[in-house]
């Protein structure tokens, strides 16, 4: 008993010293307080068989004070912290040692981390997991803190350790090793790690709303790049369900929403970067399924003259063929070799079925599906474009601008009517001259800027595109030829004018005139965009084909 009390007068020198920061003899003091404890510890575990686990424990704890307190190096608090764990390593589920075991633990892989020693800190982190498999069947409150052990009191009679403590240790040890799987290349454990650590959170209600809901919307984000479209939007609809719910609790008390209301903008505007980028690979999807499926028809042999049309509506009904496109979503990136179901990366505690509903999932088949994309996409592209202006964010002004231009084309590429389709490449085209009008006030913006026109002279050229295929159905439709007339009289109305194409005879002058005049005027415009991005010389597109000379022959 004796030992005991030596043992807790002692430590409550060392946590004076530990306050007392403004003393300029309190590192000594501590250190000589350390090391008097230390000393007492031993002759504790020595005399005492009984007392031996409580001593190893109540020593694991001075050295993380000593490691926290003390000036050392890294690889001395990283020693320091090797030598603790391995001699609690062995008795880590005992009540007295779990919860210093696991601090020790956690900070000596920090340590390990920060010195780059990253298979050390990951071999130890995937270690502690069956001893969290164990700490998981067992009672929850079976444990103590190892500050309270430095009493004269048996330790039938000390409190028991909240449930909690242990809990987010666990889950902040998840979160590293989660971080180093991410800094190891391994995106399949890292979104698993990753998403379990969110989990844990949000049943724990551990940290701010806000903050869970930002990094589960950068995992969203990140699944998205994977092409994991199904955990990516299940992650973005609980990010935005637990932003717009804090949003909304928030507007209940006036006062406290207008400090947090700027960041609460901040917070929404990252969560639309991140539903554009879902909306926008969910295009690409589709777009690379559509034109992979026709250009390996027309290599099988089927009719190249068909018109490329989007999936074909039969495949709604042909279970085969939904599972087929379910499938390709995350197929060039998604790592099968873990067989990792998907049902894993679900929020149980959170209903999202309603939300999700409303957000499109599967490959776009047809023009109906592709502008409730388009719609739902640009909504949250224009709340973040409408934040910026060129001024002061002309970086993100002109990604967002960009993007818009990029959410047309693919809404264009899904679009029957051609005059539907025109409209939108002159929407298109409009967000494109806008931006390129601003980058001309700017410097240093030379490569954006020819991209840019570029860009302004590819639609110039989808837009003569749709004037040829407008011309050519409007001509098709009036000479159509009748089936029931006498082939007789078809044969003796050929006359000399039978050299000529059929649009060539039936075509108005007029309209043959008027049509003449756009595509001078469009290809002018576009030769003059073509110059202006450095493409061509001062010599117009026709000039250039005669001037092009043959190499010299020595």
């Amino acid at each position: 008993m004796d030992i005991l009390n030596n043992i807790r007068s002692t430590f409550e020198n060392v946590k004076t010293s530990l306050k007392d920061k403004n003393s300029s003899s309190r590192l000594q003091v501590l250190k000589k307080d350390i090391v008097t404890l230390q000393s007492e510890l031993l002759v504790l575990g020595k005399e005492n068989h009984d007392q031996f686990i409580r001593s190893q424990a109540m020593e694991g704890y001075l050295t993380l004070l000593a490691v926290k307190s003390m000036p050392l190096s890294l690889n001395e608090k990283k020693n320091s912290l090797m030598v603790a764990f391995d001699k609690l390593k062995e008795y880590a589920l005992r009540e007295e040692c779990l919860f210093i075991f696991l601090r020790i633990q956690n900070l000596f892989c920090f340590y390990l981390i920060q010195l780059d020693e990253i298979n050390v800190a990951k071999d130890i982190l995937e270690g502690m997991e069956e001893i969290y498999d164990k700490i998981s069947k067992s009672k929850p409150d079976m444990y103590f803190d190892a500050e309270d052990l430095f009493t004269t009191e048996p330790i039938s009679k000390l409190k028991r350790l909240n449930p909690e403590k242990i809990d987010k240790l666990i889950t902040n040890n998840v979160q590293m090793l989660a971080f180093l799987y991410n800094k190891l290349n391994m995106p399949e454990k890292y979104t698993l790690y990753n998403h379990t650590a969110l989990r844990r959170q949000l049943e724990m209600k551990e940290g701010t709303p806000q903050d869970w809901a930002l990094r589960t919307a950068r995992l969203g984000n990140y699944f998205t790049y994977l092409n994991q479209l199904n955990n990516a939007r299940h992650h973005l609809c609980a990010a935005n369900h637990i932003l717009r719910t804090c949003h909304d609790n928030c507007k209940l008390m006036p006062e406290e929403f207008v400090l947090q209301k700027a960041d609460f903008e901040i917070q929404f505007l990252e969560l639309s970067h991140h539903w554009v980028k879902y909306g926008l690979t969910l295009f690409k999807l589709s777009r690379k399924k559509i034109l992979n499926r026709f250009f390996s028809q027309s290599s099988n042999g089927a009719d190249s003259w068909k018109t490329l049309d989007v999936l074909s509506d039969n495949n709604e009904n042909n279970p085969e063929k939904n599972e087929e496109n379910t499938k390709d979503i995350g197929a060039e990136k998604h790592e099968q070799g873990d067989g990792i179901s998907e049902k894993v990366y679900t929020f149980p505690t959170l209903d999202l079925q309603d939300i999700e509903k409303r957000v499109p999932l599967d490959i776009i088949r047809n023009t109906l599906e592709a502008r409730k994309l388009f719609s739902f996409t640009h909504k949250w592209l224009m709340r973040a474009k409408h934040y910026y202006d060129f001024e002061h964010h002309s970086a993100q002004y002109i990604s967002c601008s960009l993007q818009l231009s990029e959410l047309y084309e693919h809404l264009a590429f899904f679009e029957k009517n051609i005059d539907n389709q025109y409209s939108i490449q002159k929407r298109r085209a409009d967000v494109l001259e806008t931006l390129n009008s601003l980058l001309k006030t700017c410097d240093n913006v030379m490569s954006i800027q020819i991209d840019v026109i570029k860009e302004l002279s590819q639609i110039q050229l989808e837009l003569m595109a749709l004037n040829l295929q407008k011309l050519w159905r409007e001509e098709s439709q009036v000479n159509i030829f009748n089936l029931d007339s006498d082939a007789d009289s078809i044969i003796n109305s050929l006359d000399s004018e039978s050299n000529k194409t059929l649009t060539e005879r039936t075509l108005n002058t007029n309209s043959k005139n008027m049509f003449l005049k756009k595509m001078e005027a469009a290809t002018s415009l576009n030769a003059k965009l073509y110059r202006l991005s450095g493409q061509l010389g001062p010599c117009s597109p026709s000039e250039l084909s005669f001037t092009c000379s043959l190499p010299n022959k020595n």
